[in-house]
């Protein structure tokens, strides 16, 4: 969920919490202009009398969102961006490239598309490392899209390689 206002307020807490989810603790603004906010973006909002409860909630039903992240292709070696640029010339044939797209300036992996997508992956050649990438993000965040992208982040935890 992207979420854009302009607040003024006396103090702004933020809690990360899991899931991709945050509690916010604001001091000092009218609950009703963000309340406005929050409803104009097509979510509902919740006050909590006690903190560390879910705030916002979101009214769209689970299929109709596709969580997805955008990250460098420095997490990738080589040889699997080779077999990316290899896979995404297939064009419509029935076999990887449909969830595998090129960009311009990087790769989207449509994970959902796939029935166990990292063996897909491993079946294709990709490296340790990229699968590691994946699987990682796929079961802390429940992704459904991959963007690797030139100019993406970097994770600190992970590996990079410099081709």
């Amino acid at each position: 969920m992207k979420l854009s206002l302009t607040v003024e307020a006396d103090i702004i807490n933020v809690l990360a919490l899991n899931g991709g989810r945050i509690a916010v603790d604001i001091d000092g603004m009218e609950l009703a202009d963000l309340i406005n906010v929050v409803c104009d973006n097509g979510y509902s909002l919740r006050v909590a009398d006690e903190p560390g409860k879910l705030v916002v909630e979101d009214s769209l039903p689970h299929a109709a969102r596709l969580n997805g992240f955008q990250y460098s292709t420095a997490h990738i070696t080589g040889e699997d961006n080779a077999i990316f640029e290899h896979i995404t010339l297939q064009r419509h044939d029935g076999n990887n490239g449909d969830w595998i797209l090129y960009t311009g300036y990087g790769f989207i992996l449509r994970l959902n598309a796939r029935l166990h997508p990292v063996l897909e992956l491993k079946r294709l050649g990709l490296s340790k490392a990229c699968r590691r990438l994946v699987v990682t993000l796929m079961r802390s965040y429940a992704i459904r899209i991959l963007n690797l992208d030139a100019l993406g982040e970097l994770l600190p935890e992970f590996a990079t390689f410099d081709w």
